[in-house]
């Protein structure tokens, strides 16, 4: 329509409501958001209330067209409610506010996306309302509204800032994460058991990754960092011990920073189930891939050292990328590299390690531990959360994966998880089973989390509640269990058991809670740990759990 309103004329036609529109910067197209139904029982609707004159836009995605009605293309599929979208100035690309990643509904963040439907990616992260976003005319500038910093509930006002265009290097690629994931979770590699050819071959795989991405090796000419140790096999029998020669796999990447933030994982599993951890009973020359636990998270790893040494962006951190090995044995490989790790690296400041990260539910639920570890985490981890997740905030630095190494080295620890599920260590943790959608964000996360702890001038470290009045106890026996890392208060919650161990001998489960072992009571993992200490191998205990509401006591031999 001219603006003296005259030559109106009608550009959209299609069953639906169409709204919102802006033209691009160059007046050959308009961009608008679109409710368009489908199916019967959704035209129906639509109908019905249009009888009435109402609307009810609730379901959104964003179209492009030419000025007169032509090239009519849709650009975002991601359901829910994708609204308010203006052009950059380049017309390359589109800013919108949408909801699609929500499990509540009112959370709105603003995305961009490329005209061809391409590279979404999310821009704002705080508050629950952000929407009508928009340019200065050279693309400097970015304004929008928001419910952040309100003085009153939905209060919304109105913020400015710079835009700056990101590194495209720094955009997480789920095509190299998931190569890397089919490859480690193969069966050529035949569960990569820490010692065996297959770990050798991970290993091989890891630090020509390494090589490419031209990260300095952590000794000598090699990245490889050799260690043995003995596990027994049968905790019954005194001469059931095997000899492990193992490998961590370390790179640096040295931005002449005064700082260092170490980012971690385990690469080793299960192999054929010769250490007898597998959950499945009677498994043992079957394969046990590991995708979950945890390819997903040194393909994390991988992709994060690609990031920051390809970009080209200088961060004010050094950064130790470090997978480690027998971790499935007892931490094995991160003990021996945090052993050393502040004489070689004083300026080390945090680790952040990613274990069992492929799992993301539909709810989004990601645990976050070792956030007591320094004050600095609260705040932060909230900061960088993607929009629709749900973060269950463990504080402890203690725990059944490697950054309890680092924290009984004094270093502030991140954990990462997504939880277990009922393929861990069976043989069932495969590729297929992996959230890549999921992983990819986390990945972005953990990306967006160790440049802001780059940024910290001082990451201080504290000993969580629990620890800080005594060490972590030192224990000869183990239950063979996989705590949870929910924040509960009524006894130690059980998601796994491992088979021919103690709590599978005695028809422990998983859904079990564990409250005593022998008079001692069980409230979290510290005080589980510390039962354990009174406890010697070949003893016969009786340990109380809860199952389906009821209090049961199994006799339990360790």
């Amino acid at each position: 329509m001219d603006i003296n309103g005259k030559n109106l004329k009608q550009l959209t036609s299609g069953l639906g409501y169409d709204g919102g529109a802006f033209f691009s910067h160059d007046s050959k197209k308009l961009v608008f958001r679109s409710s368009r139904p489908t199916t019967a029982e959704e035209i129906k609707g639509y109908k019905d209330l249009l009888a009435e004159n109402l609307v009810a836009p609730t379901n959104m995605e964003i179209y492009t067209m030419n000025i007169d009605g032509s090239d009519l293309k849709q650009i975002t599929h991601l359901g829910k409610a994708n609204w308010s979208p203006y052009f950059h100035p380049s017309d390359q690309s589109i800013v919108f506010s949408s909801n699609h990643h929500s499990t509540k509904g009112y959370d709105f963040q603003i995305y961009s996306i490329d005209i061809d439907g391409k590279n979404l990616h999310q821009i704002t992260f705080e508050s629950e309302f952000n929407a009508f976003p928009m340019f200065s005319p050279d693309g400097k500038k970015f304004v929008f509204s928001s419910n952040r910093k309100g003085d009153t509930p939905h209060e919304t006002n109105v913020f400015i800032a710079d835009w700056v265009e990101s590194d495209r290097t720094e955009l997480v690629s789920e095509k190299n994460m998931l190569n890397t994931l089919t490859y480690l979770a193969s069966d050529e590699l035949k569960g990569r058991l820490a010692g065996s050819e297959g770990e050798k071959k991970a290993a091989e795989f890891i630090s020509k990754a390494f090589k490419t991405f031209q990260l300095k090796p952590f000794e000598g000419k090699n990245y490889t960092q050799n260690f043995s140790y003995e596990v027994k096999i049968n905790p019954h029998q005194d001469d059931s011990s095997v000899k492990v020669d193992a490998r961590n796999i370390i790179g640096y990447l040295d931005n002449k920073a005064a700082k260092t933030i170490v980012i971690g994982a385990h690469y080793d599993h299960l192999g054929l189930n010769q250490h007898h951890n597998s959950t499945l009973m009677n498994s043992e020359g079957q394969i046990h891939n590991g995708a979950d636990d945890n390819a997903s998270g040194v393909s994390a790893v991988l992709e994060l050292a690609r990031i920051f040494s390809q970009n080209k962006t200088k961060e004010d951190a050094n950064y130790i990328f470090a997978l480690f090995s027998g971790e499935e044995d007892g931490l094995m490989g991160s003990k021996v590299f945090a052993e050393n790790v502040k004489s070689k690296y004083p300026n080390v400041v945090a680790m952040v390690n990613l274990d069992m990260v492929g799992r993301l539910n539909k709810d989004k639920d990601l645990t976050v531990g070792g956030v007591g570890t320094s004050p600095v985490f609260g705040e932060m981890i909230k900061k960088y959360k993607p929009a629709g997740f749900n973060l269950a905030i463990d504080s402890s630095g203690v725990g059944p994966s490697d950054h309890t190494s680092f924290y009984l080295k004094d270093i502030p620890v991140l954990f990462l998880f997504t939880g277990t599920h009922s393929d861990y260590h069976k043989p069932t943790d495969d590729t297929d089973k992996i959230n890549m959608t999921g992983l990819k964000n986390i990945t972005s996360y953990v990306f967006n989390l160790t440049n802001g702890l780059a940024s910290e001038k001082n990451i201080p470290f504290t000993k969580t509640k629990i620890s800080a009045s005594k060490a972590v106890p030192k224990y000869k026996v183990t239950l063979g269990i996989m705590p949870s890392y929910a924040d509960t208060k009524d006894g130690l919650h059980i998601d796994g058991v491992t088979e021919k161990r103690p709590a599978s001998e005695a028809g422990i489960v998983a859904g079990d809670i564990l409250l005593r072992i022998g008079k001692c009571e069980v409230k979290e993992v510290y005080s589980y740990m510390d039962c354990l200490t009174k406890v010697n191998s070949g003893d016969t205990v009786p340990v109380t759990i809860l199952r389906d509401g009821k209090e049961m006591t199994m006799t339990v031999t360790f």
